[in-house]
């Protein structure tokens, strides 16, 4: 992501969602040239590549450019951009541990290792074969633009980005992080109030990154 924030920096601000796609796939080809990575193995190997997702906000086109896996509120509407398989695997590890749990193993057992985790690691790599075809991410290989969400918006708008670390995105951070510890208490492994593919685990203070901003859109 520290890459991305760097290119941002870069940018005009009135270009097109399209041409910062276009910019920043060869800003990261451009990594890849330098750290002297293959890019005709890496077309066929996306577990290799960097790959972020991305929620920009374009004041002079008062758009949202949703690129992969995050979300966004407008004026209390949610707006999302999921990965297609994310459920179904979520669904799948879900399933597992509630067998195990059955079987006599604790929640403290997958907070220490998340074996739901690995039950599903061949499916998340299989899924990472659809990059930029049945979803977008930046990832140095064409942007599918098909799979980028562009959510218009007007003057005095109220705007929340968000990653996906907020299952329970709310208009407030408090409320949000409210939300998002209650299930921490109730859901530590993510399996039944809200259905995840990875957990709280021993020492952590949530089961995904997250980052929120709110703000409104300029006249």
């Amino acid at each position: 992501m520290m890459s991305v924030s760097h290119y941002i920096k870069t940018i005009a601000p009135d270009i097109s969602c399209e041409e910062f796609c276009k910019g920043i796939t060869a800003f990261f080809q451009e990594i890849y040239r330098k750290n002297h990575f293959n890019l005709s193995e890496l077309k066929d190997k996306p577990i290799q590549r960097i790959t972020a997702s991305t929620a920009i906000y374009s004041d002079i086109r008062k758009e949202i450019w949703m690129i992969g896996d995050c979300q966004c509120l407008v004026n209390g509407t949610l707006h999302e951009n999921n990965k297609p398989a994310e459920l179904v695997n979520a669904k799948k590890r879900s399933l597992f541990i509630h067998r195990k749990l059955q079987e006599g193993a604790s929640v403290s057992d997958f907070q220490e290792n998340d074996l739901g985790r690995a039950y599903i690691l061949n499916d998340i790599i299989d899924s990472c074969m659809m990059q930029n075809i049945t979803y977008s991410v930046i990832d140095g290989l064409p942007v599918c633009m098909e799979k980028v969400k562009i959510i218009r918006v007007h003057e005095n708008d109220e705007i929340i980005l968000a990653t996906d670390g907020y299952p329970f995105l709310h208009n407030s951070l408090k409320e949000s992080e409210n939300a998002l510890q209650e299930l921490l208490d109730n859901d530590p492994l993510c399996i039944s109030q809200h259905l995840a593919t990875k957990a709280l685990m021993k020492g952590g203070h949530s089961f995904d990154d997250r980052a929120y901003i709110r703000f409104i859109a300029s006249e």
